[in-house]
């Protein structure tokens, strides 16, 4: 799984936010204030967007779920063909740690992949043999969200129950949010202290 930035906007728009709701020209400690008063909404005047590569139609399925402030472009599966790339699909950390369930998984891959390969070559368009590929078919996904939405993600997504790969998604994302400006005010949220 890969994340890279594509762009983001600037904190000023919080700044500024924070300003007008106390109507003042001048806050010390922004974004101190912010999750010590708990001003969440000044949080979505600012944006970002983020490409996310070889992750798992899985993962998007929960990733989409996170509907509010956010707007995904997916990958099209009428576009994706597992024909091209021996690589086309996630292994699970639990079955790729066990030879056995390894080579298991890998044959039935092979057996999808040669089920799409056999509808295809009589005719079948890809928007319909595709219903033989798993869930486990790689993908990529752009997502634009403000920062509130990625708090309410973190918040959802970083706790030890998620399951392993949005878990993964949500620890690099958090890590890749950190390096940027918008770290300055990540640093002061807690998991479970929105009000």
């Amino acid at each position: 799984m890969e994340i890279d930035l594509i762009q983001m906007t600037s904190t000023k728009g919080i700044v500024e936010g924070m300003k007008t709701s106390r109507h003042k020209n001048h806050i010390e400690d922004i974004p101190k204030k912010i999750f010590k008063w708990g001003h969440w909404s000044v949080l979505e005047h600012c944006s970002m967007t983020v490409k996310i590569r070889n992750i798992s139609r899985v993962c998007t399925h929960q990733l989409v779920r996170h509907r509010i402030g956010v707007t995904y472009t997916q990958e099209s599966q009428r576009y994706f063909d597992p024909l091209t790339d021996p690589d086309w699909y996630i292994i699970p950390p639990r079955i790729q740690k066990v030879e056995e369930l390894r080579q298991r998984y890998i044959e039935a891959r092979a057996k999808e992949a040669e089920e799409y390969r056999y509808y295809r070559e009589k005719g079948i368009p890809k928007e319909d043999a595709r219903f033989c590929l798993p869930n486990a078919c790689k993908t990529t996904v752009t997502w634009t969200f403000n920062m509130n939405s990625l708090l309410w993600f973190l918040e959802q997504r970083l706790k030890k129950e998620a399951q392993w790969e949005i878990r993964l998604l949500a620890k690099k994302l958090y890590n890749l949010v950190m390096e940027t400006e918008w770290g300055e005010f990540l640093k002061y949220w807690e998991a479970g202290s929105r009000r």
